[in-house]
């Protein structure tokens, strides 16, 4: 079988034999065996920012999703590509085509006396202060990591929500500031 002479060309990096394959007409969205476009290889092998915008330039699909079912942003996140990552996720949302990715939960651990300058803390269970409980990205407590399971404390005010984001610094990170935060340790 012919290798796609486009792919080939991303996933070297050459990006000027990427610009005269373009200029000739190579068709955009050629798939190799993994069903990978030029763009999905370039997002994720090379990570290399300037030939993604020559490939989004052109007209390649930020979309396309090989058998392995991710689009070039999450090929580009998963190997820590901040840079591209965030072209990529711009050019996703552009497209207008919602994301078939369920958001996926999140919590982070504190110790129990975190929460105690919070006025209206109170709970039911004897837990001592350095226990550690979960915040949750619904803002209840929980002595477990899965949501909804074993609950300390579910207060749903606006005023326990400012407490949590203010005080605490509790926020719920985006994945590019995953990737970013584990770029930085690299």
């Amino acid at each position: 079988m012919n290798k796609p002479q486009l792919i080939e060309a991303a996933k070297t990096g050459d990006i000027n034999r990427l610009q005269a394959l373009i200029e000739n007409g190579e068709a955009l969205e050629q798939k190799d065996d993994y069903g990978w476009t030029a763009l999905n290889w370039a997002a994720g092998r090379r990570g290399d920012t300037e030939i993604v915008k020559l490939l989004l330039e052109a007209g390649a699909n930020p979309i396309n999703s090989g058998r392995d079912l991710r689009t070039p942003y999450q090929i580009a996140l998963a190997a820590a590509r901040v840079e591209t990552a965030t072209l990529l996720q711009q050019a996703e949302q552009e497209s207008g085509i919602a994301s078939k990715k369920p958001a996926r939960p999140f919590c982070k651990a504190y110790p129990v006396n975190a929460f105690h300058e919070f006025p209206d803390w109170r709970i039911e269970q004897s837990l001592s202060d350095d226990a550690v409980v979960y915040l949750h990205q619904d803002f209840s407590v929980t002595e477990s990591m899965w949501p909804g399971e074993n609950v300390v404390f579910d207060s749903g005010s606006e005023d326990w929500r400012n407490y949590c984001r203010n005080r605490l610094g509790f926020h719920v990170p985006t994945d590019l500031e995953l990737a970013a935060d584990y770029e930085s340790r690299r």
